[in-house]
């Protein structure tokens, strides 16, 4: 960052788009969740965390200081490019669940 100090608001934005990169990982599978000590994938939960980062991305604009702009640009980039390759792998967790309940509801 620069020398100038960045106000509060723009210093609780930056926590805040920090932690939902964070959830966004977890989300993805590529963070163990520190509640759980787990890992797994919850792709609609990382695409919906996509999405708020980058409202937030175009609802904030140039109404904040340029790193943090800088920062919100790079967090929506870096979880955009996760979420596609982890669609490119295809497998979700939650697709073998929904057809086991598929097949016993036939039985």
């Amino acid at each position: 960052m620069t020398d100038k100090q960045i106000d509060k608001h723009d210093a609780i934005l930056m926590g805040l788009v920090m932690n939902l990169q964070s959830s966004g990982m977890m989300q993805l599978g590529k963070m163990v969740n520190p509640h759980t000590g787990e890992m797994h994938r919850d792709l609609d939960g990382a695409r919906y965390t996509v999405d708020i980062l980058d409202m937030l991305k175009v609802k904030v604009g140039d109404n904040c200081d340029p790193e943090v702009q800088k920062l919100i640009e790079q967090a929506v980039m870096n979880l955009q490019m996760n979420y596609m390759e982890e669609l490119k792998k295809g497998d979700s967790p939650e697709e073998p669940e929904a057809e086991e309940k598929d097949e016993s509801a036939e039985q």
